[in-house]
């Protein structure tokens, strides 16, 4: 058996605690690996994945682990923690029940997202929040999206979001989007502060393409979960469609979505002041 360990290693205490998680495995019998975003290990084979740190860290995880489809334990050690099923100081409490596959798992679809030009795929990334097109100057952009090659509309404001159940929470909320049960497959496309008026948070099967074809889209980024970035240029579309691969999130104690979602955003609400 092998496990993978993922920390932040900005944060010294996710650093610490994979150590410390890392020798307690090995004490079993369990080979690890430890990801702390310094090495590219995408190549190696593993069963498992802990993720030690914020929502953040899981989300990366995710986009670069997803398509081993294994089973992914996060353990909090940031703020919201929205993904996490349990927190850093349960973690050896539920090693050994971890260890001998006593957990349940909750499929969390994915983003697929191709950047074209000229019809040639550059890109393929997938996401677990969203994928965001948005100005980065005070200039309004403008784009034209398709669904499932059907002309919907155009889009003129700050830019626009795609977003998945589990991405709800995250910045379409913030611009006005539902928040939607993660246990669902579906898109939410919002726009960011928009011109248009007639323009609202739209819901959209999951089994649907959408393309977003840029009009006028100077000083544009396309943004996936808001860690990796690119520049919107003239020649591109962007495709985004549901993944073949889940992210497996691992469920050591039940987890009822509603209850955590008011728990960490009224907490973030009390944080800030």
């Amino acid at each position: 058996m092998k496990i993978l360990l993922v920390n932040n290693k900005r944060i010294e205490s996710t650093m610490r605690m994979a150590e410390k998680a890392a020798a307690h495995l090995r004490s079993v019998g369990i080979e690890v690996l430890i990801d702390s975003s310094s090495a590219d290990i995408t190549s190696e084979e593993f069963d498992s994945i802990i993720v030690l740190g914020g929502d953040g860290t899981l989300i990366r995880s995710a986009r670069q682990y997803v398509h081993k489809n294994v089973p992914v334990l996060g353990v909090n050690m940031g703020t919201l923690g929205f993904l996490s099923n349990i927190q850093a100081d349960e973690l050896e409490k539920y090693l050994d029940r971890f260890i001998r596959h006593d957990y349940s798992i909750e499929e969390r679809m994915m983003l697929e997202a191709g950047i074209y030009q000229n019809g040639i795929l550059l890109n393929r990334i997938y996401s677990l929040n969203e994928v965001s097109i948005k100005s980065i100057s005070s200039r309004v952009i403008t784009v034209d999206v398709k669904i499932n090659g059907q002309k919907h509309g155009i889009y003129r404001g700050d830019g626009i979001i795609i977003a998945t159940p589990s991405g709800s929470t995250a910045y379409s909320l913030s611009c006005g989007g539902p928040v939607c049960d993660p246990a669902l497959e579906l898109f939410i496309m919002t726009p960011i502060t928009s011109y248009l008026l007639n323009k609202r948070p739209l819901v959209i099967a999951a089994e649907k393409e959408i393309e977003v074809i840029p009009l006028d889209c100077e000083e544009t980024l396309i943004s996936i979960d808001g860690q990796v970035k690119i520049d919107f240029k003239e020649s591109f579309v962007i495709r985004i469609k549901k993944a073949d691969y889940k992210l497996k999130l691992i469920n050591m104690q039940p987890r009822y979505f509603f209850e955590t979602m008011m728990k960490r955003l009224r907490r973030s609400d009390e944080e800030l002041c």
